[in-house]
């Protein structure tokens, strides 16, 4: 009898554990788009996901990519796509067709109140990166802030570390 439930408890441990695994996934169906990872970068960055866009450009080795959505507008949201680890190249002569790609995504910063602080400390008015004026620190692109305290942060660039790129068409 005692056998028999030290083997129950441990399927029941397995059950449990490798359901818990297959639980931290995002979730994500469909691929993201540049777009929505932008507008949900809090959400979605340092995760497993699938992303879907047009290559850009690459670089002569295949190293990287460029990704953005269609063909590249001034202002369009664009990713700087590495092969995680070198693990493979990417196509150099592939410009323009659509990928999806594996991955997770990590988001570069700018510290708006900070800009404006150093602003009023030297008494002169500093570049600001998106050209607006920064009198009440709000940012253009809606960015999940990690502390309240660190002030707003404005999402200044994207890079992307694939794990498995599957070119479309």
């Amino acid at each position: 009898m005692r056998k028999l439930s030290v083997l129950l408890t441990i399927f029941l441990m397995i059950q449990v554990f490798t359901s818990h695994a297959f639980a931290t996934t995002t979730g994500e169906k469909d691929p993201l788009t540049l777009t929505k990872l932008v507008e949900n970068m809090g959400e979605y960055e340092k995760k497993n996901i699938s992303l879907v866009g047009t290559i850009l450009g690459a670089c002569g080795s295949g190293c990287k990519i460029w990704l953005g959505e269609g063909p590249y507008k001034e202002g369009n949201p664009v990713a700087l796509v590495w092969a995680k680890d070198d693990a493979f190249k990417f196509k150099t002569n592939a410009t323009g067709r659509k990928v999806e790609l594996q991955g997770y995504a990590v988001g570069e910063y700018i510290d708006l109140c900070a800009i404006e602080k150093n602003e009023k400390k030297d008494g002169k008015k500093a570049a600001t990166p998106s050209g607006q004026d920064k009198k009440d620190c709000k940012p253009p692109i809606k960015v999940e802030v990690a502390k309240k305290k660190e002030g707003v942060k404005q999402l200044k660039s994207i890079t992307f570390f694939a794990t498995s790129v599957n070119y479309l068409k």
